[in-house]
């Protein structure tokens, strides 16, 4: 059974209730994303993760940090924006934690190369993109979409609306997508930009 963007808001708050924390579902969802790429890379795999201000990007936060723990050496953090703009606190515990461990890199960057990485996590945009992509995401975008990577969206696609499929242009073109809890009404709606779909648990019991 899908879910729409409102509802999983909806059941996250209830879980809240129940003393399932944010931070705590953020968590799990990072390490879920850890455990797909674990399933399917050997630790000598080189991981690019992309992040963006929001709690989208702190799920990949928090996946970098469990890609270390697991043993891969090789994980490039970046993150598109400027520190101040983290959008919640919850974010900014997952970079102070991610730090503990190696620096990020903040774009827009002179010289990055997202072609040298074997595998890159997209952590940019979550369930709240809607609309037209701007830069520095659109570059970001095209130059993920250039690379000859294996590409894993975290929750959606960065530029695909949750809730109707659509994608905007520029949208991430993913091999596969993780996704928490339930499946999102419009990834199913949209394979060319999802590809292969897992639905992970995040500790929700609803």
């Amino acid at each position: 059974m899908s879910i729409s963007t409102e509802e999983m808001k909806e059941v996250e708050r209830a879980a809240e209730g129940l003393g399932l924390s944010s931070t705590m579902m953020m968590e799990n969802a990072g390490r879920a994303v850890a455990q797909v790429v674990l399933e399917r890379f050997s630790r000598g795999t080189s991981v690019g993760v992309v992040c963006g201000m929001g709690n989208n990007g702190g799920d990949g936060l928090a996946a970098a940090r469990h890609l270390r723990l697991l043993g891969y050496d090789d994980v490039s953090l970046f993150i598109i924006g400027e520190r101040r703009q983290l959008k919640t606190q919850n974010v900014r515990l997952m970079l102070s934690l991610y730090e503990k461990l190696a620096p990020v890199i903040w774009l827009p960057a002179p010289e990055i190369d997202l072609g040298r990485f074997s595998v890159i996590l997209d952590s940019i945009f979550g369930t709240g993109m809607r609309g037209y992509v701007k830069e520095p995401h659109r570059s970001v975008i095209e130059a993920i979409n250039r690379s000859s990577a294996y590409i894993i969206a975290v929750d959606v696609p960065s530029g695909v609306n949750s809730d109707d499929g659509t994608a905007a242009d520029p949208s991430v073109v993913a091999d596969l997508t993780v996704t928490f809890h339930r499946a999102k009404n419009g990834l199913l709606k949209n394979r060319l930009n999802v590809g292969i779909l897992r639905v992970e648990e995040i500790g929700i019991p609803l």
